[in-house]
């Protein structure tokens, strides 16, 4: 892109254009000398039909106006003078606009229209008239025959009887004499009328000025003839033979001119909305049931493709635009916080986003950060890293998250570094993850002052998968759960029964990084990393689009978020919110069938099924722990507090208060819009981000993560002769004719099932 100024509307001095009106537009490099004049015509509001544009710019010639600009070389010149010469850097164009007229005189020699050139018949003239549609040629003053008015009313019939096929007009049949945009247009209305009338066609010759087509058979009539303007890039039905001869040993099913390009523009329409999946054995099916053709997978496959790279964009050009889309972003958005990280060739190595929305609202959640990585889909792979909370209506609170190559070290350790930066540090901050190393790594290198937990389900799997023993998965999540270290130590206990290396394996570890009850500081109900898992499922879809798509459904997840739970908090009376006035109701029906006895004025003895807990409200605990470690009454403290007919409410944290959730949700967020409308700085406009080297596996991409055999499945059986679930073939006592060779059932309930099946009712 280069920077053109424009001055008119002025007057010449001595060779000097001066008292003149000046514009500034930005101009592509591949201009021609057409295009240019129509933008600067449509710059400063003429109309181009009327008026004749001379364009100069001046080369510091003392003795002339400047230098000419008439064609598309002199185009390219100056173009290269502004966009490398420092002298030229601001050198104008000097636009001269001349009002065209047309004049008539009976009988005389003079011409006074302008005609487009054909093939056959060239009429001269003095005038130019430029169209879109029509393309004319200026000619020199010749004399004529005939009246100029008879010339007219010629050239008025003529444009009349044009038809012009413009991109994506759908026609019946080609007629002589129709005129196309351009060659691409041609093929494509030609390929959908072979498809539709069951003929195949070959190009024995295709060049700039030439296009011809014959039947596959050579018996057959059929000819089609085009040729192009001259000076235009318009294509002109010369000739066209629509007879068909041909034998239908020529007419398959697999059609020649079912292109993938062709057939992807049947698809478009159905690659819109990113969770609703669209195969390519579906392609197949519905090019089968429309176009009447069989497409072969792959064809299918190259067709998905295409239709996606022109709805979505391609792949490649979406990181061309990143720079563009995190500025408005953040100008959309006040206070949020991107980040791009590129090597030394300009590829795409790391993004990281916060929204101003999610850094302030996470002032008002607990302390405690999940993070978590996952796979992306799309054609250059990556990692999509997440940092989210708990919000105090124990939702999940989107924080911040990011795009990497892959994770490891340096990847983690710079998401941690952009986070830090970007939500700064929290006292009694928790960090919450799977045992990946690379994390635990960043951590410690980032947030040396936070304490690193481990997600007790990834750390069951792993104990599972290492000690394959019966009813290890119950212990160690009772053990993981306690709140009390005597319980604690019981579970350990029976799970080094089990197998003594269980105890050492886990005490390895480090109990105070997975056990609730000996954790150094408070992680509240978070135990594993799901909550970060569950935002990875929420965009399942978008992570096989382009990484602006992908970017852009996030925004369009969280903002949903923000809006629902906004509405939630501004609907919700109690002065708590809605989860923790539930976690209270549910123990305050067992706090109704404890003893009380109270010591002093806020402390107490609650006894209850033989078991004597102290509560302390001052203090806030109990020897229960679950009031010390979730800041939630237990139930012994709630029949404490009724016991002085105090407000429940009072005693929970401020993670709970209702105001603090609507604080959280205090915000939205804000669409960056439509790139047409996009106001970018040039500096950022002319960065340069290309995609990242990606050399993708062998064989089909991946969807789906590999699962762990420990894994439960939930699996339903489903019967092959009647269709129901939860049985199969052999056990099946709703089908009319049992198997010879299943399973004896009992004569009569065989016989009354039979009935069952053919009766109405039954049915």
């Amino acid at each position: 892109m280069a920077i053109v100024y424009v001055a008119y509307d002025g007057k010449w001095e001595n060779n000097a254009y001066v008292d003149h009106k000046l514009k500034v537009l930005m101009v592509s490099m591949d201009k021609t000398c057409l295009q240019l004049q129509m933008q600067i015509a449509k710059s400063i509001g003429i109309e181009e039909e009327a008026s004749k544009i001379r364009m100069l710019y001046n080369a510091n010639l003392e003795t002339s106006k400047g230098v000419e600009i008439e064609n598309d070389s002199d185009v390219e010149m100056y173009l290269y003078l502004v966009k490398n010469e420092e002298e030229y850097k601001k050198c104008p164009i000097i636009v001269e606009i001349e009002e065209t007229t047309i004049q008539y005189s009976e009988g005389s020699k003079d011409s006074v229209v302008a005609l487009y050139v054909e093939e056959e018949q060239i009429l001269t003239t003095t005038l130019v008239q430029k169209t879109k549609k029509r393309r004319f040629q200026e000619v020199e003053e010749t004399e004529t025959s005939s009246s100029s008015s008879s010339v007219w009313e010629s050239l008025k019939r003529e444009k009349e009887n044009m038809e012009i096929i413009t991109k994506g007009t759908s026609i019946e049949d080609l007629k002589e004499n129709l005129i196309f945009e351009s060659k691409e247009d041609l093929k494509e209305v030609l390929s959908m009328i072979a498809i539709k009338k069951k003929f195949q066609y070959r190009v024995p010759k295709s060049d700039k000025k030439r296009f011809m087509a014959r039947c596959i058979d050579e018996k057959c009539e059929w000819y089609l003839s085009v040729r192009v303007y001259k000076n235009t890039t318009m294509y002109k039905v010369c000739t066209y033979k629509n007879v068909h001869t041909c034998s239908l040993e020529f007419s398959n099913p697999d059609h020649r001119q079912a292109s993938s390009h062709l057939i992807s523009k049947y698809i478009q329409n159905m690659l819109g909305d990113p969770k609703v999946e669209y195969k390519t054995n579906q392609v197949i099916s519905d090019v089968k049931r429309v176009l009447g053709v069989t497409v072969n997978y792959q064809k299918a496959w190259r067709a998905m493709q295409n239709a996606r790279d022109e709805v979505l964009g391609p792949a490649s050009d979406s990181y061309g635009l990143l720079p563009s889309y995190c500025h408005m972003l953040k100008k959309n958005n006040p206070g949020s916080v991107t980040k791009i990280m590129k090597d030394s060739q300009n590829r795409f190595k790391f993004l990281f986003v916060a929204y101003g929305v999610s850094i302030e609202g996470w002032k008002h959640c607990r302390p405690v950060i999940v993070v978590d990585g996952t796979f992306l889909k799309a054609k250059h792979g990556g990692i999509l890293f997440v940092a989210c909370a708990k919000d105090g209506n124990n939702g999940i609170f989107p924080l911040a998250f990011g795009v990497g190559e892959s994770e490891n070290n340096e990847a983690w350790e710079w998401f941690f570094t952009s986070l830090k930066e970007a939500i700064g540090g929290r006292e009694e901050l928790c960090i919450v993850s799977d045992r990946h190393l690379s994390i635990a790594n960043a951590i410690k290198k980032v947030y040396p002052e936070a304490h690193h937990g481990i997600c007790m389900h990834h750390l069951k799997e792993n104990l599972i998968k290492r000690y394959m023993v019966a009813g290890l998965h119950d212990l160690f999540f009772k053990a993981a759960r306690a709140y009390r270290h005597s319980e604690f130590e019981k579970y350990m206990s029976e799970m080094s029964s089990l197998n003594p290396k269980i105890k050492d394996y886990l005490l390895e570890i480090g109990p105070g990084r997975w056990a609730r009850c000996l954790y150094p500081r408070r992680r509240y109900n978070i135990q594993t990393s799901n909550i970060a898992e569950s935002i990875n499922s929420a965009v399942k879809e978008a992570r096989e689009q382009p990484i602006l798509k992908l970017l852009d459904e996030l925004r369009k997840t969280f903002q949903n978020w923000f809006l629902e739970r906004s509405k939630l908090a501004a609907s919700t009376f109690y002065p708590v919110t809605t989860w923790a006035h539930k976690e209270m109701r549910e123990k305050l029906e067992k706090a109704n069938c404890m003893e009380v006895e109270q010591l002093q004025t806020n402390t107490f003895n609650v006894k209850y099924n033989q078991k004597t807990f102290f509560v302390d409200l001052e203090k806030r605990t109990c020897t229960c722990r679950q009031f010390d470690l979730d800041e939630i009454p237990c139930s012994h403290a709630i029949a404490g507090i009724d016991k002085l007919y105090r407000n429940k409410y009072e005693y929970c944290s401020k993670w709970y208060d209702i105001m603090m959730y609507k604080n959280t949700y205090n915000g939205s967020l804000n669409p960056v819009g439509d790139k047409e409308d996009w106001n970018i700085p040039e500096d950022i406009k002319q960065e340069i981000l290309l995609p990242p080297i990606y050399k993708p596996a062998a064989g089909r991409r991946k969807k789906q993560r590999y699962k762990s055999a420990t894994e439960t499945f939930k699996m339903s059986t489903k019967c092959g002769r009647c269709r129901r679930t939860g049985h199969n073939r052999k056990t099946c006592k709703f089908s009319p004719a049992l198997h010879p060779y299943s399973k004896k059932h009992n004569t009569n309930e065989a016989s009354t099932s039979c009935k069952a099946q053919s009766s109405p009712t039954a049915f």
